[in-house]
């Protein structure tokens, strides 16, 4: 700990809260669930005054409400860009409640108003639901979203972790279905990989540095009803053709065991010829930009990330005269 002062500052606010991360291989999947609820909580406090807060929710393709939770930056009402946001947990656990002083803060850096996605979680809902749930999301910003006084037209995609897979893979199935893209992604410390003996796999999931190798194991087997499709690139997008993608932000944690998936799908998109902004934020572990009050490098990758959405949405498209 002594070598990794980030870690230490964790360490020493989760010991004072008496919290401790979940251990869903270890714990209930409904007691795992609440730890992970209260911390993560933790870490949102304090909460950023903004603008305003909506709610509402949109049907999902096999029936059921999709929760969805608005943040206004300020006290506009009309005409504000969106990212749709989908936060992490590894498909099993959080929603938007654990992720929201994540998304107030971007949305106060970028002026969009920051749209999160309450995904129903595995294994209840298994691959492809959470991807077709998330489509249904981006549908309803584009066709729907005015009435909340949101320009679907300028969307951007955006998560961590299992929330960046669901962002990205989202992405690839509009590329496939021609429809519009998004204008860009925003990816932190993404879950793009079932592959799970990289160099950082070896470096830091063992245990001394949050996520492990053995956990993301079992998040991928909750997600996946089968192992063959691990190597399904519509469910491990690191795998999947990524030409003709819109730009992307690519962030990764120096400390986690994920790492090799940011660094490798940055190298691969660089190759497809899509714009790519890679940043690895050194000495700081996965989850890190959850705890944005405490570490400077948290606050200092969500100003990045949000200013690069800010001058995406000011190149606003040039519209018909007629």
């Amino acid at each position: 700990m002594a070598d990794h002062p980030h870690l230490d500052t964790i360490a020493r606010i989760a010991a004072h809260s008496g919290l401790a991360p979940a251990d869903p291989l270890r714990q209930p999947l409904a007691e795992a669930r609440r730890r992970a609820w209260d911390y993560q909580m933790l870490w949102n406090t304090p909460m950023p005054e903004i603008g305003g807060v909506a709610e509402t929710s949109v049907r999902a393709p096999r029936g059921n409400a999709i929760r969805l939770r608005i943040f206004y930056p300020d006290r506009r009402r009309s005409d504000l860009p969106v990212l749709l946001y989908f936060h992490g947990g590894g498909f099993v656990l959080n929603g938007v409640d654990t992720h929201e002083r994540l998304m107030r803060l971007m949305a106060l850096r970028s002026g969009a108003a920051v749209v999160g996605v309450g995904y129903s979680l595995a294994p209840e809902l298994r691959f492809p639901g959470q991807i077709e749930e998330a489509l249904a999301a981006v549908a309803w910003t584009r066709t729907d979203a005015v009435s909340f006084g949101l320009d679907g037209t300028r969307l951007a995609l955006g998560g961590d972790s299992a929330g960046a897979n669901l962002a990205l893979t989202s992405m690839l199935a509009l590329r496939d279905q021609g429809k519009p893209a998004p204008l860009l992604g925003i990816l932190f410390y993404g879950m793009f990989s079932a592959e799970l003996d990289s160099p950082s796999h070896r470096a830091f999931g063992g245990g001394g540095f949050g996520l492990t190798t053995e956990r993301m194991d079992w998040f991928w087997s909750q997600y996946l009803a089968d192992r063959a499709q691990r190597d399904n690139p519509a469910a491990a997008p690191l795998l999947a053709d990524l030409d003709g993608l819109p730009p992307q932000v690519v962030i990764g944690a120096g400390l986690d065991c994920l790492l090799d998936d940011s660094l490798r799908l940055a190298a691969k998109l660089e190759t497809a010829g899509t714009e790519v902004r890679l940043s690895v934020y050194e000495g700081v572990p996965h989850s890190f930009v959850q705890m944005s009050a405490h570490l400077a490098p948290a606050a200092a990758a969500i100003a990045e990330a949000a200013d690069a959405l800010g001058r995406a949405f000011s190149r606003r498209p040039q519209r018909s005269a007629a």
